[in-house]
């Protein structure tokens, strides 16, 4: 509303008022008798009128600071294989949030200080280009907030890497085949599968203290021939070095792999999983609930391998994340 047409109707209101006080207004006399009476009655409504009418006009309050979900995790450039660690805030009542990530759940959970979390992940394959992350808030009464959040994926740069292993492991014998086939099938359907509780917590750890022989990453030319990028995290160890759990979780699977040998795959919850593959003995068994520091296994060169070391992987809501990422975004925050 003009600054002009405001004060018009606060003249207007204020004259309204001076009559029904039967006071004098600006270049007029007190009026008295009926014209009083019908003065003071056609006020009344002007007044009450006028009143009503600054009101709808004047500005509403902003519900917006108080009524909207916001999302932050931490800044710089997020690239392939990269791990968010999501905070996002909601107005009072609200009773859960959750994430939908290229057409998959991403749970949140409210933490003491009101702050609900979750991870995100940025899978190995990812195009460069801006994705899509939408934010969901509930309220009693099914009542939904909504938010649509931008993550810009920024391109990265990774080298190659040539090995020579077993040629049974570049091209399978045909007797093979259903074996192989089987087993990819099966951990499809695990990554695949609804998220179960959250148990992993902060402070993640390394399984192992080796050496990172081989990145996340990098593109693989085995026997000559090109594969895809390497999804997980190689450190070197020797045989029989003690491998642990690098956060709470529920052992999968426990068994050999054609390609991976003797595997751990642990689920901590909230669709992130740990692959531990070349293993030489198991610790654990499947269906297991697992502590941060158990002891899962022991290194060894099992599967597709040139020698003893330890492959981690790590799944986040399907996509293929680096572990080192993820130690990144579960460090405990200073």
């Amino acid at each position: 509303m003009s600054q002009a047409r405001t004060l018009e109707i606060s003249r207007l209101v204020a004259g309204s008022h001076a009559r029904m006080a039967g006071q004098p207004v600006a270049g007029g006399q007190r009026p008295s008798g009926k014209e009083h009476t019908s003065a003071y009655n056609r006020d009344v409504v002007l007044s009450r009128v006028a009143l009503v009418f600054v009101a709808l006009l004047a500005p509403a309050p902003s519900l917006r600071a108080v009524d909207e979900l916001t999302v932050s995790y931490r800044a710089g450039l997020v690239q392939p294989g990269d791990v968010l660690h999501l905070a996002v805030t909601a107005p009072p009542g609200v009773t859960s949030v959750s994430g939908t990530w290229h057409e998959r759940l991403a749970p949140l959970v409210r933490d003491a200080d009101g702050v609900w979390r979750g991870l995100l992940g940025i899978d190995v394959a990812a195009d460069a280009g801006p994705k899509t992350l939408l934010l969901t808030g509930v309220r009693s009464g099914a009542v939904a907030l909504s938010l649509t959040h931008t993550v810009t994926v920024s391109p990265k740069t990774v080298r190659t890497r040539r090995i020579t292993v077993n040629p049974k492991f570049v091209n399978p014998p045909k007797s093979a085949l259903p074996r192989i086939q089987r087993e990819t099938e099966l951990l499809n359907a695990l990554f695949r599968r609804a998220p179960s509780e959250r148990m992993w917590t902060l402070d993640a750890a390394r399984p192992v203290e080796g050496v990172a022989v081989s990145g996340f990453g990098v593109r693989s030319i085995l026997n000559g021939q090109p594969r895809g990028p390497h999804n997980g995290l190689d450190l070197a160890a020797g045989t029989g070095t003690p491998i642990y759990v690098p956060t709470a979780g529920l052992v999968v699977f426990a068994r050999e792999f054609y390609y991976s040998g003797n595997t751990v795959i642990v689920d901590h919850g909230h669709g992130l999983f740990s692959t531990m593959a070349h293993l030489s003995a198991f610790d654990v068994k499947e269906g297991e609930r697992v502590a941060k520091g158990a002891l899962l296994g022991k290194v060894g060169a099992t599967g597709r391998v040139t020698g003893p070391h330890l492959h981690w992987a790590v799944r986040l809501h399907g996509d293929r994340v680096d572990p080192l990422k993820l130690l990144e975004a579960l460090a405990p925050k200073s």
